[in-house]
């Protein structure tokens, strides 16, 4: 299973479209949040998203439990986990979740830790440092735009 990661568009479309044609070939693309971008441009484009701190009008929710051919992943912005101070929370809902995988935003700062199994993943901002991440079969290859 292919996975496309991304985080942090702030409203770069031509980006977000640039590596979604770049990578035709993933079965899933997955959101971190602060698209900025009205949720009915990502409609079509077939994206699994939250809402970040900056997508005022978005109608997604703040974290999703999703489960895809068997991985358990949770997904979430991150400014609720207050990852900027640390991955404690973000650790205590993994595991409550029972995630294999954990993908998250907010810092625009790439970040990839395994710890009891569980994968954690912040690929980085698309819109400002045109960062994002690939998922495949449980490794992590981070990609520039």
């Amino acid at each position: 299973m292919k996975i496309l990661i991304t985080s942090d568009v702030h409203g770069h479309l031509d980006a977000l479209k640039n590596i979604i044609l770049k990578h035709k070939d993933v079965d899933y693309h997955i959101n971190a949040g602060d698209m900025c971008l009205d949720d009915h441009i990502l409609e079509p484009l077939h994206i699994i998203s939250v809402k970040g701190n900056n997508d005022f009008r978005s109608s997604y929710p703040y974290e999703r439990i999703l489960n895809l051919n068997g991985l358990n992943i949770y997904l979430t912005h991150g400014h609720h986990e207050y990852v900027k101070f640390g991955l404690d929370r973000l650790k205590l809902k993994a595991k409550i979740h029972q995630a294999h995988l954990v993908i998250f935003g907010h810092t625009h700062e790439r970040y990839l830790m395994v710890e009891e199994n569980i994968i954690f993943v912040n690929p980085g901002a698309l819109g400002d440092k045109n960062s994002y991440a690939i998922y495949e079969d449980g490794q992590i290859t981070f990609m520039k735009g």
